[in-house]
């Protein structure tokens, strides 16, 4: 039996150290990448030595145009690098950065511009050569003599065919196969078309075409190839939606892949990711691994949690890294917290239970931090609107006017611009102990805290604060974008009223009266006036009126006396009357007022008026006078929004009843650029009269019925209109800052 036992544990040391010695052989089987050298050469070139640690390894090669990137995947091979990324920034080389990733290694070279590249072994080192296309391109364009005396460093390349085909998600792709798989593509978009030209390159002439492509369904319309020089131009048309393309060259292979913009990506792209752009091809990586490989890209400090598990599989082509990264968060129901330059990722409710407990610290923290008292002068407000504000309330400057002691309107207490000095700091402390009252922070918009009070000294214009350090800080930061001076706008008004009058009466007064004994007239004559009524020696006077029809007020007349016998006369009298009038009244208020407060201007007179009641005579006053209120609000780009309204009253015409008033009113609002004019509104009035008063049937008369007429002609014409010019005044305070 012992004899057993000893070779039995024999058999198992044996089995143990072929064991160890077969992983540790693994181990030192495993390549590493010990080195990566740059070298700039001449020609604008440069070379990138990868140095491994046993043979060389040949890796997969991809390329980007969108950005200019170099992808090479070394399979089975680990890193041994000190650090991840390296700046370089040489030769149109910017930086690589070297990730491991499961069994493989990928280094990806960032450029530039795109160059072109070749790949070569030697030793244990893969060297990676590169060139830029316009110095390849040059060096073909040289003239016959350069030539002969300079290898040409691009051999003759060739299109081997043209392919199109739709992809499962309706993107259309170009397929374009070549002879060389170091060929040299130039991309760009022009005219929102995508160009693509191939150097040194030769198109079969079955494929020098236009393809209509239209009828596939994708954002390709029409693809154009044709040969230009020694180049070869392929020119693809989108149809007129939005679109996204990206070229990818692999093992001889040209894949341009043109896809419509989804609604999301179109949110994603107003969403302003501005990371730097990457590709990644991972599958079924784990979910940690994943975010290690974004932040060595980024060079972001990010730290993962211990619950983050679960693996993932990725193909991103040309995206942001912090797109990629909140996709990431997204699709596995993490969430980021942010802390200086620090990133923590976790599960969103370890992020939430942090949050609340950070919350419920700085609860605690304000409840035990002491409180401090300032006194704040203000300078060109309130005190008092800012008090209001502090506890949550709006500001009660009235007409959004927030200067000290202004008050406009004179008497008139609903034009008042702002709450006087006596109000002040002396009515609203019950306002403030509501809010300290309340105990849900969510619902108190103050921006003192629960302990905190503010108080207002009206005659210094003090605002007294007592709280915590850090919302006193708050205040002052508050205070600094409020309390500042408000600009001023001058407002001319212009008050044109325009009356033009024609007025014109013609009337007669025909009539017969006794002349009596002595020949004595006892109507009228020349200059006198019909309807006489004196007695002629004693005897009773005869009415001598027929008509009267006599112009009223008349400037002029014209008596005759057209029979005269047996002690009677028959009398004729033409009276006329005609007025021309023009007038034109002018006023012209004007009134300085700031930003967003109520202005007010009056002139006039007050026309008595006597009423009479049970408790007797009485007399009141009713006003004429011209009246401009304005609120002007000047706009980020100079002009000015006004609210206006203008009054203009007079004395009208008497009436039984009394003095009429006439009144003209316009009440609008208005946006007009600084130091324009703007006719606000006319009001045009026009009346025509004609008026004929007559005797009936003898105004009809032939020859002498114009003796039985009177005629009333009259034409007036007024019109009211309105300027408004409003100034912004230069801020001299501001100019001299």
């Amino acid at each position: 039996m012992d004899r057993l036992s000893r070779w039995a544990l024999m058999h198992v040391f044996m089995l143990s150290c072929l064991f160890f010695g077969q992983a540790i052989a693994a181990e030192t089987q495993a390549q590493l990448l010990k080195n990566v050298d740059f070298t700039a050469l001449s020609g604008n070139k440069a070379r990138l030595a990868f140095e491994m640690s046993e043979k060389a390894v040949k890796p997969k090669v991809f390329q980007m145009s969108k950005p200019a990137r170099i992808v090479l995947d070394f399979s089975g091979v680990k890193s041994a690098l000190k650090q991840k990324k390296n700046t370089i920034n040489q030769a149109g080389v910017n930086s690589y950065i070297a990730v491991e990733a499961g069994d493989r290694l990928r280094v990806v070279v960032n450029l530039r511009e795109k160059l072109t590249y070749t790949l070569k072994q030697e030793g244990k080192r893969t060297l990676l050569v590169l060139t830029q296309i316009e110095t390849a391109k040059n060096s073909l364009s040289s003239t016959a003599n350069d030539l002969a005396d300079k290898q040409v460093s691009i051999a003759k390349q060739e299109i081997k065919k043209i392919d199109f085909r739709r992809g499962a998600k309706g993107e259309g792709r170009i397929l374009i196969s070549l002879s060389n798989k170091t060929t040299l593509v130039k991309t760009q978009q022009k005219a929102g078309k995508v160009e693509l030209r191939f150097i040194n390159t030769k198109l079969p002439a079955n494929y020098a075409k236009r393809m209509d492509v239209i009828d596939f369904a994708t954002p390709v319309s029409i693809i154009d190839a044709k040969q230009s020089g020694a180049d070869v131009k392929i020119l693809i048309t989108p149809i007129e939606t939005e679109y996204k393309y990206s070229v990818f060259q692999a093992e001889g292979l040209l894949t341009v892949k043109v896809r419509e913009i989804t609604v999301e990506e179109s949110k994603a792209k107003k969403a302003a990711y501005k990371g730097e752009r990457l590709t990644l091809d991972f599958h079924d990586i784990e979910v940690r691994n994943a975010f290690k490989i974004l932040a060595e890209i980024s060079g972001e400090n990010i730290i993962v949690d211990d619950a983050v598990s679960g693996n993932l599989t990725l193909q991103l082509d040309d995206v942001h890294w912090d797109h990629a990264f909140a996709l990431v968060l997204k699709l596995k129901g993490l969430a980021k917290r942010q802390v200086d330059n620090v990133t923590l990722v976790a599960p969103m409710e370890k992020i939430r239970k942090l949050e609340e407990e950070e919350i419920e610290a700085q609860k605690v923290n304000e409840r035990l931090e002491p409180l401090v008292t300032e006194y704040i002068p203000i300078n060109y407000a309130q005190a008092e609107s800012f008090k209001d504000i502090l506890e949550g309330n709006s500001s009660r400057a009235r007409g959004g006017c927030a200067l000290i002691g202004l008050e406009l309107g004179g008497s008139s207490g609903g034009s008042s611009g702002g709450s006087g000095g006596a109000n002040i700091g002396g009515s609203n402390n019950s306002s403030n102990n509501n809010s300290n009252n309340n105990d849900d922070d969510d619902e108190n918009n103050a921006l003192l805290s629960k302990r905190g009070t503010a108080l207002v000294d009206p005659r210094t214009n003090t605002l007294i604060v007592k709280d915590t350090a850090k919302q006193l800080e708050e205040v002052r930061k508050m205070l600094a974008l409020l309390d500042v001076p408000v600009r001023q706008v001058l407002i001319e008004a212009r008050i044109v009223i325009a009356e033009e009058g024609f007025q014109q009466d013609l009337g007669v007064k025909f009539g017969a009266s006794y002349a009596g004994g002595d020949g004595a007239n006892t109507g009228f004559g020349i200059g006198g006036s019909t309807g006489g009524s004196t007695s002629v020696n004693g005897a009773d006077p005869i009415s001598s009126v027929v008509t009267g029809l006599a112009a009223a007020n008349p400037y002029g007349a014209l008596g005759m006396t057209l029979v005269s016998g047996a002690d009677y006369v028959l009398n004729l009298e033409i009276s006329a009357m005609q007025d021309d009038r023009k007038a034109e009244f002018v006023s012209n208020p004007k009134i300085l007022t700031s930003d967003r407060c109520i202005a007010r201007i009056e002139q006039g007179e007050e026309i008595p008026f006597q009423t009479t009641s049970q408790e007797g005579t009485t007399t009141i006053f009713k006003d004429a006078s011209i009246v401009l209120e304005v609120i002007p609000q000047i706009t980020p780009t100079g002009s000015v929004i006004m609210k206006i309204k203008i009054t203009k009253d007079s004395r009208g015409d008497q009436t039984p009843d009394g003095l009429a008033i006439n009144k003209r009113e316009i009440n609008t609002s208005v946006h007009i650029k600084n130091g324009e004019t703007i006719v606000l509104g006319g009001v045009y009035e026009g009346d025509t009269l004609h008026t004929v008063e007559s005797v009936p049937w003898f105004a009809d008369l032939p020859l002498v019925g114009w003796m039985f007429r009177r005629n009333i002609e009259g034409d007036s014409k007024r019109e009211l209109l309105i300027f408004i010019t409003p100034k912004v005044v230069k801020d001299v305070m501001r100019t001299q800052s």
